[in-house]
């Protein structure tokens, strides 16, 4: 069953997450250490590890691009990236691989240290033109459901709507 995220990114690197999300990457902020990969998270945790709080922290806010965790992301599964390229406009993209772990060069809007490393493949759906919710008539429903201030959360109510927002991409003849 396809499931519907939403998810926010660092503002402060929008051209960063446009070009990566474009490249078929959509990345995820803390992820600026070796051992914040979820994967390495997911067996400490297994093993029954007590994580310090910063691992606890990574852990909490992304181990749902972990494909191995309950009520988590999955290929197939679509996802709504906010103000992205531009703020208030959404980009659409299907999930099109598992997770992996790979710290960027883009420092982070904190402290610049090189970061986000949490990383599904994708595939972009609304091409160069993002979605202008009022324009493009998402209803009002939709429109507030995208207000929480959690980093990923579910739209599952919404996957019929969200659907019928995407246009076909041009496809480019070879």
């Amino acid at each position: 069953m396809t499931r519907y995220w939403a998810i926010r990114t660092d503002q402060a690197r929008r051209p960063f997450f446009w070009r990566e999300l474009k490249a078929g990457r959509l990345r995820q902020g803390w992820g600026y250490r070796p051992e914040l990969d979820l994967e390495n998270l997911a067996r400490l945790r297994k093993r029954g590890v007590k994580l310090p709080k910063y691992q606890q922290d990574t852990w909490r806010g992304n181990r749902r691009l972990l494909q191995t965790e309950p009520d988590s992301m999955q290929t197939g599964d679509i996802v709504v990236l906010l103000h992205l390229p531009e703020y208030g406009t959404w980009s659409i993209a299907r999930v099109t691989g598992d997770y992996r772990f790979e710290i960027s060069d883009e420092p982070n809007n904190v402290d610049a240290t090189p970061d986000y490393g949490h990383i599904r493949p994708v595939e972009l759906l609304t091409g160069d033109r993002p979605i202008r919710p009022a324009d493009d008539g998402a209803s009002d429903d939709l429109r507030r459901s995208m207000r929480p201030i959690m980093r990923m959360w579910s739209l599952d109510a919404h996957g019929h709507e969200l659907g019928s927002l995407v246009r076909p991409v041009p496809r480019h003849p070879k």
